[in-house]
């Protein structure tokens, strides 16, 4: 079960400074959320413009680094671009040639094989780069790690220029320069750049602010790529990057990313991020997944459309073809998960595989990681060495923890959410151990359960077309500007069915007032937590759907919870919580429907309200619960408002009570009181007197719909004999009875309530002997000998007792 964690409880509601800019309150609130609440805040997120981008130089070592640059390229020297397999290692790789194409100076470039030279600098690659003549390498979106490589290349006669944004380790690489936002000593005040994003930085301070401004476009798109498809949160600069470089997506500026567009058939489509994390940057990753790095640089550099169509054509079969490889490793990485119950405790999955492709299991990495919720280490093995990937989840530092297993390792790098390691094959059961018990110190066990943000649960009239167009100027989304998560609660589910080839994809219609459409991809797992007409809660993105020229809203299931099922008697927990309700065993002792009431007049006048039936739920409930608020329920209508309204207020401590229990169990003094339902009767004030104080804040959350359900609930225990001799006869059918709860609930017809009270009597009159069985969901009766007398029931105890339980509510509430 994912936590629920809902940023605005209540309605909601913007600012002034919104309200300045003619934002609706839904897309206020929602820019609220995200901490952007001053005008210039609003400007600059509304208006991202690309002379917002910040001097370059403020990056540490960028003056070396252009120095460096211009002095080689006044020498004639011959430089090399040494970038990665990756879209963000071959987006900066490509700009870069971009740039010194642009500028009329040869430069080579080299991207390693990822299957036989693995991630970043090495001395092979560096000694091959030297026989070239080499005078300069420059690393985009690697090298920070790269002491004893850096090294390499210094006794060669090799200078080297490192750009990258990973995590530095202690000792820094001996460069010429070092260009790192992440760097401790380096002042540039946003870290969130990705390689690319470095050197796009290094373009601009080589350009001058006039040239890097007028030839912009030659590199935005492809740096807009890089941010989302390296993960990069969509803020500050890359904010701007994102936005502009999306507008001019596909128009021609680049002839490669044109060409790709075509061969992913949204050429014509209005650009989002989610066309270049889902669609662009997958076929990209894949050529450098199976070893066929350079595509992707030869695509972006390319200026022949014809060539850079079969390039594109080329990337998209090797998408494809990683799809194939990919499932085939997810299939035997989820059998090792199966057959190891050990996995079951552990917090970081560790697996290794002969013949895994060791371009793919990153991939396949995330997706457990995404499926289990746990940090997951995927290790390829070959010839004795283990090369691997590794993803994690918030609060677990993935780089941190690599770093406290570094002797186990040949290398490794990376960064808080993702990581690379190589290390000797023997190695891998201690790296298990050792990662395991850092994960036991660090995580906990909620820690291992997914959050999912909440913006506000919606209200039903505000859910339209002109909200899913609102929303559009929040875009680009991606991390930290994420596509807003929405919620209602208490919506009927009409109709439930799969859908796709393979049967996985959840289709359903819910209703309120109105009715919406709901797809889940992937959830058709779901299926099984509840039936056409249940009432569930669900969060999900808005969208909208047009189908046979109608366009109509849509929602995206994220999650679902049951809110209150239609038939109680299919789960034995409700009927567990059912059963208390009513307070049977005070009914039907000697003084049960006989007490005295006993509360002062000024405690009773404070319910006033109640029982003139004047009051009504509060929309603003679950904003004032808190770990120091007794919820108090009296229906099971009451329990799955109160359990909607607990699950979404981020309290733990909190449980409701059901008012007959409240004298048995309660001796706690409380400074806030909130009643989901009214009371069976006005004696009922009697149970709150002990915790009840002058001071205590009352909330009665309840309106005419729940005075009929506690109606309901009274009349339901009305004495009925024709219902008597109905249960008595279905028991008596066997002298012993051993069967499921939920069958025999279903075949009696009555209320889980009524049912429980005719059980009682029964037994009180020592006319059976049942046993409820809740947590295996078993009913089981012996019939005991019939009596020898006629019995009376209505002079039975308990039937009396609910007798005047029925009168006693009818004279509190004037019926």
């Amino acid at each position: 079960m994912k936590n629920w964690i809902v940023k605005s409880l209540g309605r909601s509601k913007g600012n002034e400074v919104t309200k300045k800019f003619n934002i609706n309150d839904n897309i206020g609130q929602i820019l609220i959320n995200r901490g952007i609440e001053t005008e210039e805040q609003l400007d600059l997120y509304m208006h991202p413009d690309l002379t917002s981008l910040r001097d370059p130089f403020l990056l540490k070592d960028m003056d070396r680094a252009v120095d460096r640059i211009k002095r080689a390229i006044s020498n004639n020297e011959k430089i090399c671009i040494f970038g990665d397999y990756d879209v963000d290692g071959v987006s900066s790789t490509s700009i870069l040639c971009l740039y010194f194409e642009s500028i009329g100076y040869q430069v080579e470039f080299y991207i390693p094989n990822r299957l036989e030279e693995g991630y970043g600098l090495n001395d092979e690659a560096i000694r091959q780069i030297g026989q070239m003549g080499t005078d300069l390498i420059i690393s985009v979106d690697c090298g920070i790690t790269s002491v004893n490589e850096v090294e390499t290349a210094r006794k060669l006669g090799i200078d080297v220029i490192i750009t990258d944004h990973h995590e530095p380790q202690e000792k820094l690489p001996q460069a010429y320069a070092v260009i790192d936002p992440k760097r401790e000593d380096c002042r540039y005040p946003f870290k969130g750049i990705c390689g690319c994003g470095v050197a796009f930085k290094l373009i601009h301070a080589l350009s001058g602010d006039r040239d890097f401004y007028n030839n912009i476009n030659r590199y935005l798109e492809i740096v807009a790529l890089a941010t989302i498809c390296d993960v990069m949160p969509v803020l500050d600069e890359n904010r701007i990057i994102v936005k502009n470089g999306l507008e001019i997506m596909g128009r021609g500026n680049n002839i490669g990313m044109r060409e790709l567009l075509g061969v992913c058939s949204i050429l014509d489509t209005k650009m989002k991020s989610s066309h270049l994390g889902f669609a662009i940057g997958p076929r990209i990753n894949a050529s450098g997944r199976l070893g066929f790095s350079r595509l992707g640089v030869e695509l972006f550099t390319s200026k022949d459309p014809q060539k850079a169509r079969l390039l594109a054509e080329s990337m998209n079969l090797k998408n494809e073809e990683r799809q194939m490889v990919e499932a085939k490793i997810l299939m035997e990485a989820e059998a090792m998960i199966d057959r190891d119950s050990k996995y079951q405790e552990e917090k970081v999955i560790v697996l290794a595989g002969h013949g895994w492709h060791h371009g793919i299991i990153g991939i396949v990495a995330s997706k457990l990681t995404e499926k289990y919720y746990k940090p997951t280490v995927l290790l390829c093995i070959e010839d004795g060495v283990a090369t691997g990937s590794a993803r994690s989840i918030k609060g677990f530092d993935l780089f941190k923890a690599m770093s406290e297993c570094k002797d186990l390792m040949m290398k490794f790098g990376g960064h808080e959410q993702a990581a690379g390691l190589t290390m000797a094959e023997g190695n891998i059961q201690a790296l298990r151990e050792r990662i395991n018990a850092i994960a036991d110190y660090e995580l906990k066990k909620e820690d291992l359960i997914e959050n999912i943000n909440i913006e506000f649960e919606l209200e039903e009239d505000a859910i339209s077309l002109d909200l899913v167009k609102d929303l559009h100027i929040l875009e680009p989304f991606g991390i930290k500007n994420p596509t807003p998560y929405f919620m209602v609660r208490d919506y009927k589910v009409k109709k439930a069915y799969l859908i796709g080839k393979d049967k996985n994809h959840l289709k359903l219609s819910i209703e309120k007032e109105y009715t919406y459409d709901c797809i889940g991809f992937n959830m058709g797992h779901l299926m099984d937590k509840f039936s056409v007409d249940d009432r569930v809660d669900i969060v999900f993105q808005l969208d909208e759907n047009t189908f046979k020229g109608r366009t109509t809203v849509q929602m995206l299931i994220k999650d679902i919870r049951l809110s209150k099922p239609d038939k109680i008697y299919k789960h034995n927990n409700i009927l567990k919580v059912q059963s208390k309700i009513v307070d049977f065993d005070g009914l039907s002792s000697i003084n049960g429907y006989k007490q005295e009431n006993k509360t002062s007049c000024d405690t009773i006048g404070r319910f006033r309200d109640m029982f003139k039936r004047d009051t009504s739920r509060d929309i603003e409930i679950s904003n004032k619960i808190d770990d120091d608020t007794l919820v108090i329920i009296n229906t099971i209508e009451g329990y799955f408002r109160a359990m909607s309204d607990i699950n979404i207020s981020n309290s733990e401590k909190i449980k409701p009570i059901f008012l007959s229990n409240i004298d048995k169990t309660y001796s706690k003094v409380y400074n806030k009181i909130v009643i989901y339902d009214y009371f069976d009767n006005i004696k009922e004030v009697d149970k709150l007197e002990g915790i009840l104080l002058a001071d205590t804040e009352l909330i009665f959350n309840m309106d005419e719909l729940d005075f009929i359900y506690q109606a309901n609930k009274i009349k339901d225990l009305e004495f009925s004999r024709d219902c008597f001799v109905d249960i008595y006869k279905r028991l008596a059918s066997q002298v012993e009875l051993n069967v499921k709860l939920s069958s025999f609930v279903a075949a009696t017809r009555i209320s889980f309530t009524k049912l429980v009270s005719i059980l009682r009597v029964l037994e009180s009159e020592q006319l059976i002997s049942y046993e409820i069985d809740y947590d295996e969901g078993i009913f089981k009766n012996i019939m005991l000998p019939k009596p020898k007398n006629k019995l009376n029931l209505e002079d039975n105890r308990l039937v009396r007792g609910l007798e005047s339980l029925i009168n006693n509510f009818k004279t509190s509430y004037g019926m």
